[in-house]
């Protein structure tokens, strides 16, 4: 009776021990439980190693201060960021006409403000520069200034301090009593303070440069005239610097030199009416030649006089200047020309 209990019991654990050992894709594995499928993660979501972790500062705008605070920097003439010449600071001062608040009355229009000038009188014909002296609390206003048909214009710079500034340049035609006005667009208060009009000699023609033979020709109609008397007389039959009846006029050559070296100098003057006999320098840089005045037969019989030799030292821009020492009777010369002649 025992043995077929043991023989059935023995069957059943046959068949569980064959059933464990049996290989997972067989239907048996539906019983295991398969694991949840892993969890995808964003590449970027992936927190980087500590070595290479970065705090970024947090970025902030800079603070702008308030319009009406800024001051722009101060540039004068030629100075930095200016794109107008140098002044020079040997600067002659005859024959300078300035002009001060004095000379012009103030009033305001819908749409100019208007300086309207008291006539000044002109002692003689001539071009000029005119140049500014302003101060000017806001970023820029238009500026003209006007002589009879003349007019020139600029945008004025900020000038918080007192700034010089040239307009432009322009011509009298006659001497006498010369009016002028100057316009801008209305401004706030004072935002515009005019403290001078200055109108300073310029040079008549264009700047003399150095010819291929190495000469160097400086026409009357070339200079400047630092004069009160003293003026380039254009008229074909003339065409020389006149009406030098003040020992204290000068004249004054603008140039361009290529070779510097030594060169002879030739004045072609004039003289005449019992007026020779004045004392004359011829300068340059550090250097003087001094003649004295012929009678030439008229103040528009040209002669030449050899004066000597000057050296010029440097390439680049030179100046050149005849003024007098001082004037025998009521006219000291006419000047037509002066030529440096190298020396060979």
């Amino acid at each position: 009776m025992l043995r077929p209990i043991f023989s059935l019991f023995a069957l059943t654990l046959a068949l569980s021990l064959t059933s464990c050992g049996r290989p997972s894709g067989e239907k048996a594995s539906t019983e295991i439980v398969s694991p949840p499928p892993a969890v995808q993660v964003k590449e970027e979501a992936t927190p980087a190693p500590a070595s290479e972790l970065v705090t970024q500062p947090e970025i902030k705008a800079a603070p702008v201060a308030p319009a009406e605070t800024e001051v722009p920097a101060m540039v004068d003439i030629g100075g930095f960021g200016s794109d107008e010449p140098a002044e020079r600071k040997d600067m002659p001062s005859r024959g300078i006409i300035t002009l001060g608040p004095d000379s012009w009355d103030h009033s305001n229009g819908a749409h100019w403000e208007t300086y309207t000038g008291t006539k000044f009188k002109a002692k003689r014909w001539g071009k000029y520069q005119v140049r500014m002296t302003y101060t000017l609390n806001r970023s820029a206003l238009g500026m003209q200034f006007r002589m009879g048909d003349l007019v020139v214009k600029k945008s004025l710079p900020s000038a918080p301090s007192v700034r010089k500034t040239y307009l432009g340049e322009l011509y009298i035609a006659q001497p006498g009593d010369v009016p002028f006005a100057l316009l801008t667009p209305p401004t706030e208060g004072s935002a515009l303070v005019i403290h001078e009009i200055a109108l300073i000699p310029t040079c008549e023609g264009e700047m003399p440069k150095q010819a291929e033979d190495g000469s160097i020709t400086l026409e009357a109609k070339n200079a400047v005239t630092w004069s009160e008397n003293m003026r380039y007389e254009p008229k074909p039959e003339k065409n020389c610097l006149g009406f030098w009846t003040s020992e204290d006029d000068l004249a004054e050559w603008e140039f361009e030199v290529t070779q510097p070296g030594r060169y002879k100098v030739t004045v072609s003057h004039g003289c005449g009416g019992g007026n020779h006999g004045s004392e004359v320098e011829l300068k340059h840089a550090d250097q003087t030649l001094k003649f004295t005045t012929q009678d030439t037969g008229g103040f528009q019989n040209w002669q030449e006089l050899s004066l000597g030799e000057i050296e010029i030292k440097a390439p680049g821009k030179q100046r050149l200047q005849i003024d007098p020492v001082n004037k025998v009777k009521s006219a000291v010369l006419d000047v037509q020309k002066v030529v440096l002649t190298p020396v060979s």
